[in-house]
């Protein structure tokens, strides 16, 4: 798949780096709730498809209310509607898979997985967004991936088959990225956040009458409506991230997601990653750290 763009921008002001990089902090941290509460549901007995769904549903009524009084038709005003349409639809089955996956894995395990992305980005930049990948960021992405496999570790008699859930979301995610990164200068971030609220909402809804179980008024119900607010809170600070500074820059502070899947794994679900997936992961994001690091010489005209 090969998408041709002009070449990439020059260095953005000081002052958009920093706000890109705190709205993606900001996001990781909206995220990590999110991913507790998801599996939270999941394994009181709620459907995976209801989860989703309602992650969708109340996004897309949090959004409304935030967004259409101040902007009204704006709002839905798209200059790549079939971009648009294809960046949710990779949305939504990063979602999906990674909801169903985290049920069975911890969430520090899920997350480590998931922290491959910005290496993922990095491999796929040079074909997709003409962005030239030089041999150092090359041999980063590739020792990004040995600690992938250290926090997978396939062949081995403690391997989960759901990790492949996980890796297959970040996959999805990535892309996600890459076209969030190629047309955010050129859409609004509250209508590109919008837009794909819509199309998760639509793509899960006809799935939903057949497993629906009706949660109790009170903290589950809570639960459900909170999901929606931090993913419509999270994907739009997310959108503003990676509109005000590049893919390559703004990836590698995913890794503080980790931080909050772990505290939040261990003080609800007890669980604690073991010392391969923290070595994994380690490795993961020295990895990221070095890329963004050449990636940002790069923009000041330094080596690639």
């Amino acid at each position: 798949m090969s998408v041709n763009v002009s070449p990439p921008p020059s260095t953005p002001p000081t002052d958009r780096i920093l706000r890109a990089i705190l709205s993606t902090v900001l996001a990781m941290a909206c995220f990590s709730c999110l991913n507790a509460m998801s599996k939270n549901l999941s394994m009181s007995g709620y459907p995976v498809i209801q989860v989703i769904w309602a992650r969708y549903i109340f996004a897309f009524v949090f959004m409304l209310a935030i967004f259409l009084p101040r902007n009204g038709r704006e709002l839905f005003r798209i200059r790549r509607l079939d971009t648009q349409v294809l960046r949710g639809l990779l949305l939504f089955f990063s979602s999906y898979l990674y909801f169903h996956g985290v049920v069975y894995l911890p969430l520090a395990t899920a997350a480590s997985i998931s922290l491959t992305s910005p290496i993922v980005v990095t491999a796929l930049s040079s074909r997709l967004l003409n962005e030239k990948v030089g041999g150092h960021r090359w041999a980063a992405v590739g020792v990004g991936f040995v600690g992938a496999l250290i926090v997978v570790r396939p062949g081995h008699a403690n391997f989960d088959w759901h990790v492949l859930l996980i890796v297959a979301s970040t996959i999805c995610s990535s892309f996600y990225q890459l076209f969030s990164r190629r047309y955010g200068q050129t859409e609004r971030p509250d209508a590109s956040a919008t837009v794909a609220t819509i199309v998760g909402t639509v793509a899960a809804t006809p799935f939903v009458p057949f497993e629906w179980v009706m949660p109790p008024v009170g903290w589950e119900m809570a639960m459900f409506v909170g999901m929606g607010v931090l993913a419509g809170t999270g994907h739009y600070f997310l959108t503003i991230a990676y509109s005000q500074a590049p893919a390559a820059v703004v990836s590698p502070f995913n890794y503080t997601q980790l931080i909050g899947a772990a505290i939040l794994g261990y003080a609800i679900f007890g669980d604690f990653p073991d010392l391969w997936t923290w070595i994994g992961a380690s490795v993961i994001i020295g990895s990221g750290l070095y890329i963004g690091y050449r990636e940002r010489r790069r923009f000041r005209g330094g080596a690639t």
